[in-house]
């Protein structure tokens, strides 16, 4: 293959892990010979390892190798997470999907919902309140602001079809990233209202700042997911001292 940098000896390997052809605990190939198949040198071998590493991927041994420490199975995400679609995760989970869109409405941010959403104060916003069902189980709110001058047109008709659908399909934009807090939380009046808790008291709340891909923050959203629907999978690096 011609000669490869870094990044994509990086995306190269990931791609393998994720795929199986690099088992969960098997070793990768040795530096020598990752530098041949790569045509590189050593140092675009190592940064692309240690860009692994920090991605929870793989850990090296010393005087064994590199052991890949990734299993997919044990890391499904479950519950959704601000960037994949509501019906992405039902394809991917095997139920069948339906949004309710509940409140859908102009607002101009005042210094709470400032505090809360980061939004300037006197941001025009599109407010929307949905219901997210699972097989007919409400099992999650999606309670969002929107910036209204990057996300025109918004309407219960668009909302209960998909917004990341009509962002990218009718608007062209792309969200490139999502910043969230992950909190658990008892229930409140709407959760009531608007869930199937069964029987439950808490549930998990997720509240998101997306970006699109010129930086602009054009979302806010919380997430509230009953138990039994939301589950998270983490990598943490304990630093070496």
């Amino acid at each position: 293959m011609p000669k490869a940098v870094f990044q994509d000896i990086y995306r190269d390997l990931k791609a393998r892990i994720e795929s199986g052809a690099y088992a969960y605990q098997s070793f990768l190939p040795s530096e020598a010979e990752l530098t041949a198949r790569y045509d590189c040198s050593r140092s675009s071998v190592r940064r692309a390892i240690r860009m692994l590493a920090e991605g929870g991927y793989v850990q090296s041994q010393q005087g064994k190798g590199v052991r890949v420490i990734r299993d997919p199975h044990m890391e499904e995400p479950h519950g959704y997470d601000g960037l994949e679609t509501f019906a992405e995760i039902a394809e991917r989970r095997g139920f069948t999907p339906h949004t309710e869109c509940i409140v859908c409405e102009q607002v101009e941010a005042d210094e709470a919902l400032s505090a809360v959403s980061g939004f300037p104060a006197g941001s025009l916003l599109t407010h929307i309140l949905r219901v997210r069902y699972a097989d007919d189980r409400a099992v999650g709110t999606d309670e969002s602001y929107y910036l209204a001058e990057r996300v025109p047109g918004l309407t219960p008709e668009v909302v209960n079809r998909s917004v990341y659908a009509y962002l990218e399909g009718e608007l062209g934009m792309r969200i490139v990233t999502s910043k969230r807090t992950i909190t658990v939380e008892g229930t409140n009046d709407s959760d009531e209202a608007n869930l199937d808790l069964a029987g439950y008291n808490a549930l998990a709340v997720v509240r998101g700042n997306a970006f699109d891909a010129e930086g602009i923050m054009v979302e806010y959203t919380e997430t509230r997911q009953v138990p039994g629907f939301f589950s998270l999978y983490e990598t943490a690096i304990r630093p070496t001292r």
